[in-house]
């Protein structure tokens, strides 16, 4: 009946023996091809098979926290209880200048060519002026359209485009301010911060939407990572020699069974 009335968008009633009919042979269809594709196990050798219902299992444990609707007071507390989470992205414009290692000059003058630098930059003379004069090129980390970027761009992005130490100096610089020389593989780099809006906590009135998804994904990941557990104890989980060789915790997954 439902199905009747889904697909001819029309009461049951009123719907003709035809269209009944139609639907009655689709349904039969259908269950005779799932239950072929269980008589010859189709899960265990299809992909998609094998996603779908992993996902409909999932779907169906976690039907009652979806449904749930968290109070106000549990997602302030749980708001206060990671705050740490809920802070705006900070924003930067700033070069990122390398002083090249070569043939020409050993490691050493390079960092003491980039150090001469800083002290130039420190006392207010123009980035390009000391680039020319120290002989320092933009290490082309940060290219947008085919070109350096000054504009701003967001923290993530920086960190995701620079190596860890260089992302690590620009955290810390505020507006003009310039880095140490940081030796790196290809030369000494100089961070020189033209602009750095620092990350900016978020209040709970900002953080609800995300607060909420964050808290209903905690709980459905502790609803499934449960039945994972009971699952796991009601089977008998047999692994390969080899795969208990390649893998140094395949033994509790063996010993959380119910063998």
């Amino acid at each position: 009946m439902t199905q009747v009335q889904t697909e001819f968008a029309t009461p049951f009633a009123e719907s003709t023996p035809e269209q009944r009919a139609k639907v009655l042979r689709d349904m039969v269809a259908e269950e005779l091809q799932v239950q072929r594709g269980l008589e010859i196990d189709l899960p265990s050798f299809d992909p998609d098979v094998r996603t779908a219902l992993v996902a409909g299992v999932q779907l169906e444990i976690t039907a009652d926290v979806m449904a749930q609707q968290p109070t106000e007071q549990e997602l302030r507390a749980y708001y206060e209880a990671h705050r740490s989470r809920y802070v705006g992205e900070g924003v930067l414009r700033m070069r990122d200048l390398v002083a090249r290692s070569g043939a020409a000059a050993t490691p050493e003058q390079v960092m003491a060519n980039a150090q001469q630098a800083v002290t130039a930059l420190r006392a207010g003379t123009p980035v390009e002026q000391v680039a020319q004069r120290y002989r320092l090129e933009d290490s082309g980390a940060l290219m947008a359209a085919g070109r350096v970027d000054t504009g701003e761009i967001f923290e993530f992005a920086a960190k995701a485009k620079l190596a860890r130490e260089l992302y690590a100096a620009a955290a810390t610089l505020q507006g003009g301010q310039v880095s140490e020389p940081i030796r790196q593989s290809d030369g000494a780099h100089v961070v020189v911060m033209l602009e750095h809006r620092m990350p900016v906590p978020e209040d709970y009135a900002t953080a609800a939407d995300k607060v909420w998804t964050d808290y209903k994904n905690e709980a459905q990941a502790r609803v499934q990572e449960a039945n994972v557990r009971y699952l796991r104890s009601r089977a008998d989980i047999l692994l390969s020699p080899e795969a208990r060789a390649l893998s140094p915790g395949a033994r509790e997954l063996e010993e959380g069974s119910s063998r």
